[in-house]
C-alpha cells in the first residue's frame, strides 16, 4: 500500500460511512492518475456533493502530491449565481486547490434551458481540462444520483445500457474530437446524508441549488419519487444490485463488440471508419448493432448512441439493400466493394462543417465510447 493511504481514513471512525470509504477513494484516484496523468480536474459547484469530492480531492493530494485544478461554471441561470461560483472556488482554494470560474453567457433566447446548461458545461470543463491538460473530469455523483438515474431509465423503459446506472468512468460526450477525455466518479458508493454529516463535523460549508426542488424538472420529480418510496421503506438497494447484474452484462456485450470490431478489421479512413462489410453484418444483430452505435457516437459530438431500434433498423437496411446509403446520427453509412464506410455526413444548409477527425483523435474516442480508458490514454 502506498504511503499515503497508510492508515487514511483512520481520524474518522472506522465504522463511520466516510472511514470505511476514504482509503478506496485515495487508492481510485491513485489508480487514476496513473493511468491518466495529472493533474486531475475536478468539476465544484458549492453543492454538498462536490464539496464533499473537493474536500476529499485535497487530502487526496496533499497526501499523495499530486496536482487537482477546480473549476466552478456559472451558468448565469439566476441571480446570485457568480456569486455561487465564487464562494465555491473560494472554498477549494482555502482546501489548497488552485481554480477558476467559467461564466456561460451564450444561453438561448428560449426553451431547452436544462438541456443547455448541461451541454455548455460539459463543454466548458473539456476546454478547462484541455487548456491545463487533463484527460480525466471528476464529478461529485452520489448513491442517490444513482438510484434516481435507474429509476428514471426504468420509467422511459430503457435498455441494458441505461439499467446499467451511471458509469464510474464515462466520456465526456461534448467533449472535441481531438481532445477527449473521461468524466469520473469516486463518490457512487456513498450517500448525499453520509457525505453532508462528515461535512458537518469538518466545519465545511455548501450551497443549496433553489432548482433543487422545482417540481418542473423531471429530474427532480424523479428525486422526490425516490425519496417517497424511501418513505415507505422500498429497498433502494434492489435498484444499485439490479444496476450491478446490467453492468456486468453490459461489459460482457462490450467485450464481444470489440471482438466483432477486430474481427471486421476496424480502421480509420480518411473520412471516418472502414470495415470488412461481410465479417461485421454476419455477426449477431445484439453486437453488430452496439458496434454501429459507437462507431456512429464516435464521429459526431452527440449525448448518446443512437436508439436501439433505430440501430436495428439500419442494419436490416444494409443487410437488404447493401447498395444504398443510409444516414443516422449525422453520419452516412455505405457499401463500396467489400468496405463498410462510415463518415459524417455533410452539414446541412446553415451548418457549420465539422473537423474532419484524424486516426489517433478517432480511436482515442471510440475507445472512450466503448469504456475502454486505458487505450483511450494510449492510443
Amino acid at each position: 500500500m502506498p504511503d499515503h493511504l497508510a492508515g487514511k481514513g483512520a481520524e474518522y471512525p472506522a465504522s463511520s460511512p466516510i472511514g470505511q470509504a476514504l482509503p478506496d477513494i485515495f487508492a481510485k484516484l491513485d489508480r487514476w492518475r496513473q493511468d491518466f496523468g495529472s493533474p486531475l480536474l475536478i468539476a465544484v459547484s458549492g453543492g454538498g456533493d462536490s464539496m464533499a469530492l473537493c474536500r476529499m480531492a485535497s487530502l487526496w493530494a496533499k497526501a499523495s502530491g499530486a496536482s487537482v485544478h477546480a473549476v466552478s461554471i456559472d451558468h448565469g441561470l439566476r441571480p446570485g449565481s457568480a456569486d455561487e461560483a465564487a464562494q465555491a472556488i473560494a472554498w477549494a482554494r482555502a482546501l489548497g486547490l488552485p481554480g477558476e470560474v467559467v461564466r456561460l453567457d451564450d444561453r438561448p433566447a428560449q426553451g431547452g434551458l436544462q438541456a443547455w446548461a448541461r451541454q455548455a458545461r460539459y463543454q466548458a470543463l473539456a476546454s478547462v481540462a484541455r487548456r491545463v491538460g487533463t484527460k480525466l473530469i471528476l464529478i461529485g455523483h452520489t448513491w442517490d444520483d444513482q438510484v434516481e438515474t435507474i429509476c428514471w431509465r426504468l420509467a422511459r423503459q430503457s435498455g441494458l445500457d441505461g439499467l446499467a446506472g451511471i458509469a464510474e468512468l464515462a466520456i465526456n460526450p461534448f467533449a472535441p474530437l481531438e481532445a477527449p477525455n473521461l468524466l469520473g466518479r469516486p463518490l457512487l458508493g456513498l450517500k448525499r446524508a453520509e457525505l453532508r454529516a462528515w461535512l458537518l463535523r469538518e466545519g465545511q460549508g455548501w450551497l443549496e441549488d433553489e432548482s433543487n426542488q422545482n417540481l418542473d424538472f423531471a429530474r427532480i420529480r424523479t428525486r422526490k419519487l425516490v425519496g417517497e418510496m424511501a418513505a415507505q421503506e422500498v429497498d433502494l438497494e434492489r435498484f444499485i444490485r439490479l444496476a450491478a447484474t446490467a453492468d456486468a452484462l453490459r461489459k460482457a456485450q462490450e467485450q464481444a463488440t470489440l471482438d466483432l470490431l477486430k474481427r471486421s478489421t476496424l480502421s480509420p479512413s480518411p473520412a471516418g471508419w472502414h470495415l470488412d462489410a461481410a465479417t461485421f453484418l454476419a455477426a449477431e444483430p445484439v453486437f453488430a448493432e452496439r458496434a454501429l452505435g459507437w462507431l456512429i457516437y464516435s464521429l459526431t459530438q452527440a449525448d448518446h448512441p443512437p436508439e436501439a431500434d433505430k440501430l436495428g433498423r439500419l442494419r436490416a437496411g444494409l443487410l437488404a439493400n447493401p447498395t444504398q446509403r443510409r444516414t443516422l446520427g449525422g453520419v452516412v453509412v455505405a457499401r463500396k466493394g467489400d468496405a463498410l464506410l462510415l463518415m459524417p455526413a455533410p452539414p446541412r444548409r446553415g451548418q457549420i462543417a465539422c473537423l474532419r477527425p484524424t486516426a489517433q483523435s478517432l480511436w482515442a474516442r471510440l475507445f472512450a465510447v466503448s469504456r475502454q480508458p486505458h487505450e483511450f490514454v494510449t492510443q
